[in-house]
């Protein structure tokens, strides 16, 4: 702030050069903001989380394994549920930083990674029987009930990539924009 005092010793404060561009930068990420990335990327994660929760209900009638005794479906789709959540919401209210929203998208990438890890071994632990022929020349319940589970669980584990790759560049997008930032006390 800079202040004159006039020859009648009035005082006018006026904004320096450096508050100034402080104010650009400010507007220039808010304008950012408002363009949808937060938004677009938000909506795609909550239909993403939704979708996993979804898929994986047809889950609980078949055999139980580590991915059903360890709800990996539910809360990995929960998290990027509320990944999406604040990324729609650090467009629509001012007060949550955007540093919030990058924390949980990293988080979401953490759990994402554990998921995936989780489906792979599950798959691997428990892969799908080979077929024994029964009385009417049919395969055996074991035999589609284990190709139904490693299916599901194999497809959820390609949404779940999906998620992973969503939430990086999400992640990516706002650490950009709040690095650019960062030399100045942006409070958004």
């Amino acid at each position: 702030m800079t202040l004159t005092v006039s020859t009648d010793l009035a005082v006018n404060t006026s904004p320096t050069q450096v508050e100034e561009k402080l104010q650009d930068k400010q507007k220039a990420l808010r304008d950012s903001i408002e363009k949808g990335e937060p938004k677009i990327f938000g909506v795609a994660q909550i239909v993403i989380g939704l979708l996993i929760i979804s898929y994986s209900i047809p889950l609980l009638s078949t055999e139980i394994t580590m991915i059903l005794n360890f709800g990996v479906p539910w809360w990995s789709g929960l998290m990027f549920v509320i990944s999406g959540a604040a990324g729609i919401a650090v467009e629509k209210y001012a007060t949550l930083k955007v540093s919030v929203c990058l924390a949980v998208s990293a988080v979401t990438i953490i759990i994402s990674v554990i998921a995936l890890i989780m489906y792979y071994a599950d798959i691997a632990f428990n892969p799908a029987t080979k077929c024994h022929m029964g009385s009417r020349q049919m395969c055996d319940h074991q035999y589609y009930a284990t190709h139904f589970s490693t299916g599901l669980k194999t497809t959820i584990s390609m949404v779940s990539v999906v998620q992973t790759a969503i939430s990086s560049a999400f992640t990516a997008i706002l650490y950009n924009q709040r690095r650019n930032f960062t030399g100045y006390a942006v409070n958004i």
